[in-house]
């Protein structure tokens, strides 16, 4: 028994290793890519990277307020918090602030939020807390679609700003949630089915991201036909990756930053890897959050704790396929969806909002 919480711990401590390794590596990485832009716009070099730290600053505080919280407390919100999310949610179609024809940020005054990323730790929080009920009926439909009607209801939203990659990253967490529920298996299988078909559907519908779907599976890009335009940022990437060869161009010493590649602090944060740090330092990248993934899904296994199950196993999930579009986006094994490299890109909603999901994940962790 001792052996086993022992072990436990210890998985607990590797993660936090590993998700640190991820924050200083990311810390580096901003500041590089961030600093012409930074300069170009603001005047100073250092402006965006300040904010990078803040963010940080400002989500390591509510790690720490939340991870000092009874989970039984935070779960009795959970309800109050997923109605207002999509409150917000909705209200952001109308009165948000669009940029480059999304409308994704609230201006709230003394920053600018991207709600959709608050949905996440929120819609974790919602479902964990609905699926841990120890009176759950294992064969019960109607918990199942209960559980997943307001998850449903903020990634259709998201889908009006639109934002089909997070409403895509909402979908799949929820799957796996549920698969690590005491739910009868048969039902978000039969879910992801009809979730695939829905999914398709509105995917062709928007003809932006039609045209970038077939772009994608006719590979056009490949060709080397089309070098600018809708391939514009996926050779700029490649560019950017091969000229690093094995060992890498350097630390702080990207070209890409220059304007060549947009988004490189973001969107394409891993190109910058491959650029500055080479093929070796990109495995090395890959493997420690291979193995930061690993110990979400191995902390849910291990613990018999169902509401820390069903929520790390989530969290576990929105990492791994947030990780998975953006590496794959880099070298063009999949569309560009514009979503950002979890604990490494710039981003403060994106920051601040994994901190607290971390922060309910290690509340009560030493009792």
């Amino acid at each position: 028994m001792k052996l086993k919480l022992y072990f436990d711990k210890y998985l607990l401590k590797i993660n936090s290793i590993f998700i640190s390794l991820l924050l200083i590596f990311g810390f580096f990485l901003v500041s590089s890519a961030t600093a012409v832009e930074s300069q170009r716009i603001y005047d100073d070099s250092f402006y965006m990277i300040k904010n990078h730290s803040v963010a940080v600053f400002i989500g390591l505080i509510m790690f720490m307020i939340i991870r000092n919280l009874n989970t039984s407390y935070i779960s009795y919100f959970s309800r109050t918090l997923i109605v207002l999310i999509s409150v917000v949610l909705f209200i952001l179609i109308t009165y948000g602030e669009n940029l480059n024809g999304s409308t994704r940020w609230l201006d709230i005054g003394i920053a600018v939020i991207q709600p959709s990323e608050f949905a996440k730790p929120i819609i974790l929080l919602w479902v964990a807390s609905q699926l841990s009920n120890n009176e759950i009926n294992e064969s019960d439909i109607k918990t199942v679609w209960r559980t997943i009607f307001m998850p449903g209801l903020a990634a259709a939203l998201m889908l009006f700003q639109p934002d089909f990659g997070m409403a895509a990253t909402i979908a799949f967490i929820v799957f796996i949630q549920l698969l690590f529920s005491k739910i009868k298996v048969i039902y978000p299988l039969l879910i992801s089915i009809l979730g695939s078909f829905l999914g398709w559907f509105l995917l062709v519908q928007a003809e932006y991201r039609d045209n970038r779907l077939k772009t994608w599976i006719e590979r056009t890009c490949d060709q080397g036909e089309e070098l600018l335009n809708k391939c514009y940022q996926i050779h700029q990437s490649r560019i950017a990756i091969s000229s690093g060869g094995m060992t890498g161009l350097g630390p702080g010493t990207s070209r890409a930053r220059w304007g060549s590649l947009p988004h490189a602090y973001s969107d394409f944060i891993s190109s910058i890897i491959g650029e500055e740090y080479g093929f070796i330092g990109y495995l090395v990248f890959i493997f420690i959050l291979s193995l930061c993934i690993l110990s979400f899904f191995l902390i849910a296994v291990r613990t018999k704790d169902q509401f820390k199950k069903v929520f790390i196993a989530g969290l576990g999930a929105w990492i791994l396929f947030q990780s998975i579009l953006n590496l794959g986006a880099s070298v063009y094994l999949l569309p560009v969806t514009g979503i950002v490299l979890p604990f490494v890109s710039y981003g403060g909603s994106a920051m601040v909002s994994i901190f607290i999901a971390l922060g309910i994940m290690y509340s009560n962790a030493n009792e």
